[in-house]
C-alpha cells in the first residue's frame, strides 16, 4: 500500500515561507502586546472614573467603609489645603499691593528732593564757573604786570646806557625807550584796578561756591537716607514675599499628592465595586466602559495566545535555517562582488609610508608651494595647499595620500590625481570610508562609519550612499539589516539585536519607529 503524502504547505513546509509567516505573527504580536497594554491604561482610567462616579454621586458604601473613611480624610484635607492655599494668596495679594505702595511713596518723596536739588545744581555750576573765571582773569593780571614791570626795569637800563652815548642814532633809540616806557608805565596803572577789582570779587564767588555745595550736599544725603530706607523697607517686604512663596509651593505640592492619593483611591474603589458585581443604576454607564474593554482585552489575549501557539509549532531548525539565509546571502554576494572587483582592477601595491617633509603650513592661497617629482618617492604642494606624499609617475601620484586643507585625508592608488581602487578616505570630525573608489569617488564594496560611531556596509555610489542591500550597525550593537536607497533605510528592514529580530518600520529620517520593540527568540 503507497503511503500517504504531506499536503503541500504543511507545518513540515518550505523554511522560507515558514519564516516569513513567523516574522509576520511576530509582528502581530508586537502591536497585540501594545494594544494589550493600551487596554490595561484604559481599564484603569475606566475603574478610577467609576469609583468617582459612586463617590461624588453618594452611592451607599457600607461594605467598603475603608475607601469611604479613606477618601473621607482626603477630601477634608484636600478642604484645609485649598483653605491654606486661599489664605496665602490673600496675604501675597496683600503684600504685593504693599510693596507697590511703598514703592510710589519713596519715588514721590525723592522727586520732591531731586526738584530741590536740581535749581541748587545749576546755580553751584553756575557759581564755580563764575568763580573759575575770576581766578583765571587774576591769573592772567598778575602775569601781565610781571611782565610790565621787568620790561620797564629792561627799558631804564637801555636808556641810562644810551645816555653816556653821542651821536643822532643813540639819541632815537633813547627816544623810542621812552616813549614804550611810558606806554608800559600806563597799561600798568590801568590794571593795578582791575587787579583789585578782581581780587575784591574772589572771595564773594568762593563763598557762594561753598553755601552752593552745601546746600547740594545736604539734597544728596536726603536722597541717599531715602534710598536706604526704600531697600529696608522692600527688603522686609520681599523676606516676607519669599516665605509665602514657599508655603504656598508646599501647599500646592501637597494638593498634587492629595489628588494623586484621591485618584488611586478612587482606583481601588472602583474595582472592589466591579469585581464585588455591584451594579448600581446611577453607576451603569462607567461599569458598561470597564466591562467592554474588558471583552476587548479578551479577545486580544485570546489572538494573542494564538498566535503563540502556532509559533509553537515552528520547527527551530528551520528558522535557523532562515535567519542563515535571510543574513548570510547577502554578505556572502558582497564578498563575491569585492573579490571580483579587485581581480579586475588590480594595481600595484601601496609603498611604504614616505616621511613628510618639514613644509610651513599655511592658509589656502598662502601656501609653500613644492613641484611634484616626476618618478618616485617625494611631495608635492599646490597653491590650493593640498599635499600629496609618496609614489609619483609622470609628475602624478600614483600611490600614497593626499592631505585637504579641510582636514580630509584620502589614502591609497590613484590615477592621474583621482582616488582608484581600494583605498581610505578620512574626515577632519572622525568620519571614515573604506572600499573601493572611481574617479576620486566611493563607489563600490565598502564600509562607512559616521562621526557617532554608526556602521553601514554594503555597495556605494558616490556621494557615499549605502544602495541595494546593506546593514547599518549602530553604537548599541544593533543590526539594521535590508535594501537602502540612495544611502537611506527602505521602509521596512530587520532590526536585529542581542540574538534577537524582527520586522521594524524606518521613519523618513532613517529612525526606527518602533521605540521600544518587543522580541522573542529567533529559534538560532
Amino acid at each position: 500500500m503507497t503511503p500517504a503524502k504531506d499536503p503541500p504547505d504543511s507545518g513540515r513546509g518550505n523554511f522560507l515561507s515558514q519564516g516569513f509567516r513567523e516574522l509576520g505573527r511576530k509582528l502581530a504580536r508586537s502591536k497585540l502586546r501594545r494594544t494589550i497594554r493600551q487596554q490595561e491604561s484604559e481599564r484603569l482610567a475606566a475603574l478610577t472614573a467609576l469609583g468617582q462616579a459612586a463617590w461624588e454621586g453618594k452611592i451607599e458604601l457600607g461594605k467598603h467603609a475603608g475607601l469611604r473613611d479613606r477618601l473621607a480624610g482626603l477630601d477634608a484635607r484636600a478642604g484645609e489645603l485649598s483653605q491654606e492655599s486661599n489664605r496665602i494668596e490673600k496675604d501675597k495679594s496683600a503684600l504685593d499691593a504693599q510693596r507697590t505702595s511703598e514703592l510710589e511713596g519713596f519715588a514721590t518723596r525723592r522727586k520732591a528732593v531731586e526738584a530741590k536739588k536740581s535749581p541748587v545744581d545749576a546755580a553751584l555750576r553756575d557759581a564755580r564757573s563764575r568763580k573759575a573765571a575770576c581766578e583765571q582773569a587774576i591769573k592772567q593780571a598778575e602775569s601781565r604786570a610781571a611782565a610790565i614791570a621787568g620790561r620797564i626795569a629792561g627799558l631804564d637800563r637801555d636808556i641810562a646806557s644810551l645816555g653816556a652815548a653821542a651821536g643822532a642814532d643813540a639819541q632815537q633809540k633813547i627816544a623810542a625807550a621812552q616813549a614804550e616806557r611810558a606806554k608800559l608805565a600806563s597799561e600798568q596803572v590801568e590794571l593795578g584796578p582791575k587787579l583789585l577789582a578782581s581780587r575784591t570779587e574772589l572771595p564773594g564767588y568762593a563763598a557762594e561756591d561753598s553755601r552752593l555745595a552745601a546746600e547740594s550736599q545736604k539734597h544728596a544725603a536726603e536722597i541717599a537716607a531715602i534710598d536706604a530706607e526704600q531697600k529696608a523697607a522692600i527688603g522686609r517686604i520681599d523676606t516676607e514675599l519669599a516665605r509665602l512663596r514657599t508655603e504656598l509651593q508646599g501647599a500646592t505640592q501637597q494638593s498634587g499628592a492629595v489628588s494623586k492619593d484621591r485618584a488611586g483611591t478612587f482606583g481601588e474603589l472602583g474595582k472592589a465595586l466591579y469585581d464585588g458585581g455591584e451594579r448600581p443604576a446611577a453607576l451603569s454607564q462607567p461599569i458598561e466602559r470597564v466591562a467592554s474593554i474588558d471583552r476587548d482585552r479578551a479577545q486580544s489575549d485570546s489572538a494573542h495566545h494564538a498566535s503563540l501557539a502556532e509559533s509553537s509549532t515552528v520547527p527551530g531548525a528551520a528558522m535557523a535555517k532562515f535567519w542563515g539565509v535571510l543574513l548570510g546571502v547577502p554578505l556572502i554576494l558582497a564578498v563575491l562582488g569585492v573579490g571580483t572587483y579587485q581581480y579586475l582592477h588590480r594595481s600595484a601595491p601601496v609603498s611604504a609610508a614616505v616621511a613628510p617633509e618639514q613644509v610651513k603650513q599655511l592658509n589656502p592661497g598662502e601656501c609653500e608651494i613644492k613641484a611634484p617629482p616626476d618618478k618616485g618617492k617625494g611631495v608635492s604642494i599646490d597653491s590650493n595647499c593640498v599635499r600629496r606624499e609618496g609614489v609619483f609617475a609622470d609628475g602624478f601620484l600614483e600611490s600614497g595620500k593626499i592631505t585637504y586643507p579641510d582636514g580630509r585625508v584620502a589614502e591609497g592608488t590613484f590615477a592621474l590625481g583621482q582616488q582608484l581602487g581600494r583605498g581610505k578616505l578620512t574626515w577632519k570630525d572622525g568620519r571614515r570610508y573604506e572600499g573601493m573608489f572611481a574617479e576620486g569617488r566611493s563607489w563600490g564594496q565598502g564600509i562607512f562609519v559616521a562621526a557617532d560611531g554608526t556602521q553601514y556596509r554594503g555597495m556605494f555610489e558616490p556621494g557615499v550612499r549605502l544602495i541595494g542591500v546593506g546593514m547599518r550597525k549602530s553604537p548599541d550593537g544593533s543590526l539594521l539589516v535590508g535594501e537602502f536607497v540612495d544611502g537611506k533605510p527602505s521602509r521596512k528592514m530587520m532590526l536585529v539585536k542581542d540574538r534577537t529580530a524582527e520586522v521594524v518600520e524606518i521613519g523618513k529620517d532613517g529612525s526606527i519607529l518602533k521605540k521600544t520593540p518587543d522580541t522573542e527568540p529567533t529559534g538560532k
